[in-house]
């Protein structure tokens, strides 16, 4: 909840609503632990970044034009760094065990929404290769949420 508490004190003195004292707050994140969709990673024993795993999208994503349509889809929430290290990589290597997870386990995309006041996470993104594919608007928030999708490789058997 510290790494939270940092990354909505930055936000906000930056410009932006993303978060708030409401969200994400402990009873998302205990949910997000208790459902095994948490995932963090490390730096010098401490908490260096988080990152939410699961295939909840939501109903927003219905009116987006998805490239990847047969499922299933992976969705990414609340990736978040601890301002103390970011710019360090951490981001990167989140989004690169996302999509090393979601090849094990047989998504077929990698699908998230980011804030329209976030440039950090818009010019990471399209870096990483994903595909902005839309936007999509939530209730109380001053911008849009701009939606991307990763459509991941097949790794079949081919017969040689």
């Amino acid at each position: 909840m510290e790494l939270i508490a940092k990354c909505v004190q930055v936000m906000q003195t930056g410009g932006s609503d993303q978060w708030d004292e409401h969200y994400p707050n402990r009873e998302i994140i205990s949910l997000d632990i208790e459902r095994g969709n948490l995932w963090v990673c490390e730096e010098n024993n401490a908490v260096a970044g988080i990152l939410v795993l699961d295939e909840h999208q939501s109903e927003q994503y219905g009116k987006i034009d998805w490239t990847e349509t047969q499922g299933p889809h992976l969705i990414m929430h609340r990736l978040a760094v601890h301002p103390e290290v970011q710019g360090k990589g951490i981001a990167r290597r989140l989004s690169t065990y996302a999509e090393e997870y979601a090849r094990q386990n047989g998504y077929s995309s990698i699908r998230l929404d980011t804030y329209a006041k976030n440039t950090g996470a818009l010019a990471l993104y399209p870096k990483l290769g994903y595909d902005r594919r839309g936007e999509v608007t939530f209730p109380g928030r001053t911008a849009n949420f701009p939606v991307f999708e990763k459509v991941l490789e097949k790794h079949g058997n081919s017969e040689a």
